[in-house]
């Protein structure tokens, strides 16, 4: 898949999340068609599909997606956008060859 130039690849697993993520959103949305927007599973899905196909791949090497020595320097070359106070979508690119590849997301502790 191709954004705004940028190769899309999914980890396995990010694939998961998300299909489970979008059939809770799908089922808040066959319960309640007029007020699934508030539920918290929709707003997830729509935050982190907006991040994926829209906001990253206008520019990954935002600063604020470095996240520094947070999880030591050997993985400084992964980048992390938070969703909220609790969730963390964790990536990586590559800008020779236009290739952002998503890992997972993350669930904060505290």
């Amino acid at each position: 898949m191709v954004r705004h130039r940028w190769h899309l690849l999914f980890h396995e697993g990010l694939i998961e999340q998300l299909q489970k993520l979008e059939t809770a959103a799908s089922r808040a949305k066959a319960q309640d068609s007029v007020g699934f927007e508030s539920n918290a599973n929709v707003k997830l899905f729509n935050a982190l599909s907006n991040l994926i196909f829209e906001t990253i791949p206008n520019d990954p090497n935002r600063d604020e997606y470095r996240p520094g020595n947070t999880m030591g320097e050997a993985f400084r070359y992964r980048r992390r956008t938070k969703i909220g106070r609790r969730f963390r979508l964790f990536f990586r690119f590559v800008s020779k060859s236009r290739l952002i590849i998503f890992a997972c997301v993350h669930w904060a502790l505290g």
